[in-house]
């Protein structure tokens, strides 16, 4: 590159999000339902280009490779940086518009540290009919959604309504949510089962909650080495649906 020469920069897409896992590098791309991870040797080449990417010193392990180059390749560093770039800007994934794109900024959360409901064999709370309708409203609407819909406009959606309530600045009521979580788990079994099923699961939970006016994040996460995803329900420290400890196993990559 000759002195002088002006470098183009690039901003990751809307529907892109990232996260940095102890050596790792991973991107939820929504607009194709794909995680891809990027391989050590284009870290900094890629640094140089898209704003904001951190810079890491190990390689990355992702359920795609779409990416990433070999490691036997015989390209440059810079060559093997510039191929992803021309890849992920053939994917959407990348943008050379200030307008539109955004800065790599993995997404903060508290550490998941509480369990809002303990479970507890000899305790049942009280169900309402109103829970009932709620409960299976919020389930069918989830399940159709998901077969009808790209998974982005099913996170739009819930961003959307999330934000909307959001910016009257009124913050989850802890005991409310506490009291209607408990009903969604005991109404759970009717119509399915939380394991396997994480995204439906925390998706009708955070729907069925927006119907009692709270509001928590519905967050997904990754790890890797191997590579595994999981979707849960959380606000502050407290995770509504699921056991802290697992859910610690995983770094957020989307809060909405």
């Amino acid at each position: 590159m000759e002195s002088g020469e002006t470098v183009q920069s690039y901003f990751l897409a809307p529907h892109v999000y990232p996260c940095v896992t102890e050596d790792h590098v991973v991107l939820l791309d929504l607009e194709r339902d794909k995680y891809v991870g990027v391989a050590r040797e284009q870290m900094s080449g890629l640094a140089e280009r898209v704003k904001g990417w951190p810079l890491i010193g190990t390689g990355l392990a992702g359920s795609s490779s779409d990416a990433s180059a070999s490691a036997h390749s015989t390209r440059t560093p810079a060559g093997r940086a510039e191929a992803v770039l021309s890849k992920m800007l053939a994917a959407g994934m990348l943008t050379t518009d200030p307008s539109v794109g955004k800065e790599v900024e993995p997404v903060q959360l508290p550490e998941a540290s509480d369990a809002l409901v303990e479970p507890d064999l000899d305790w049942r709370p009280s169900i309402a009919f109103t829970d009932v309708v709620r409960f299976l409203l919020a389930s069918a609407i989830t399940a159709l959604s998901l077969r009808m819909l790209p998974i982005r406009k099913v996170i739009s959606g819930v961003n959307r309504r999330a934000r909307l309530a959001r910016s009257s600045n009124t913050s989850v009521d802890l005991q409310v949510a506490r009291r209607a979580t408990a009903a969604f788990i005991r109404l759970r079994p009717l119509l399915f089962g939380a394991q396997d099923a994480c995204l439906y699961d925390s998706l009708a939970l955070t729907r069925f909650l927006s119907y009692y006016g709270q509001y928590p994040h519905c967050v997904i996460g990754v790890t890797t080495g191997p590579f595994g995803a999981h979707c849960w329900v959380q606000d502050g420290s407290w995770v509504f649906n699921d056991a802290p400890e697992y859910v610690r196993r995983f770094t957020p990559i989307l809060a909405v």
